[in-house]
């Protein structure tokens, strides 16, 4: 491994498909306990469950998210993520946010746990012939074309940029013996978004404000790539001007996917 490797001649590919990132990051972390004696003496360290790692970063958008990135819908099995020429198996996502602003490329950030051994000692940078031949994308998903409908929901003006998030939790469960989980679900499924606009109608109530979204992301020639619904709740609304500024309002509008269970 090079003393010290440098983001240029990095490769990060998901599935073996190569994502354009600003930043990654890889870590690793061990549930360990004391073990103490009656005496109060210490007898040895003991694991308390799996080493668990995360794995974080961003990319843009180039096209179509993949369906692995569905964060709640019901595809729970792993990927496998090359970073540094090492392969990491067993990434399972958990969370991604993304935010559309007239004339911005669109950056995903996203979350995933792992589960398996990664050897560090292997981190390499990529060939000059891997670089030569990558493929260079096309266009990438800018917002200039992207947009937010609002449904049941009056009084709304024009919105100047909004934020998609999407998260869950993902469990780990165990068979005797084995280090490795044999499942990781998805629980806790939850979207939200968060916008801005020059108004949002009346003043919410006690209960919220019940709103029905669409999220349409395109590319620069107006081709759709991806489409993300959140029917929930407006939670909050806020209103702020500032010298030389429009007033501008933002709100959060949050919805819990529950997960449909079949009945046997």
């Amino acid at each position: 491994m090079a003393s010290y490797i440098s983001y240029q001649n990095l490769d990060f590919r998901i599935e073996n498909e190569t994502f354009y990132s600003t930043k990654i990051s890889l870590s690793a972390q061990a549930s360990v306990a004391p073990v103490l004696l009656s005496d109060g003496s210490l007898l040895n360290y003991a694991p308390e469950g799996a080493v668990v790692g995360s794995l974080n970063g961003n990319f843009y958008l180039t096209g179509a998210l993949p369906s692995y990135f569905d964060i709640t819908g019901s595809y729970e099995a792993p990927i496998t993520v090359k970073f540094a020429n090492v392969n990491i198996t067993g990434v399972y996502p958990k969370s991604i946010s993304f935010s559309v602003e007239p004339f911005q490329p669109v950056m995903v950030d996203f979350s995933c746990d792992w589960y398996g051994n990664v050897s560090v000692e292997d981190f390499s940078e990529e060939s000059v012939s891997t670089k030569s031949s990558k493929q260079i994308p096309q266009y990438i998903a800018n917002a200039y074309r992207s947009s937010l409908t609002t449904n049941n929901l009056d009084g709304v003006g024009y919105i100047n940029n909004f934020t998609y998030n999407a998260s869950c939790d993902r469990p780990a469960f165990f068979k005797i013996n084995e280090k490795f989980p044999f499942r990781i679900a998805k629980v806790n499924k939850a979207s939200s978004i968060s916008l801005k606009s020059n108004k949002l109608g009346s003043l919410l109530d006690i209960n919220g404000k019940t709103v029905s979204t669409v999220v349409t992301l395109k590319d620069l020639y107006g081709t759709s790539l991806q489409t993300f619904n959140v029917s929930g709740v407006m939670t909050s609304q806020n209103y702020e001007i500032s010298e030389r500024t429009y007033m501008l309002t933002s709100a959060d509008i949050s919805q819990t996917v529950p997960t449909i269970k079949t009945l046997v």
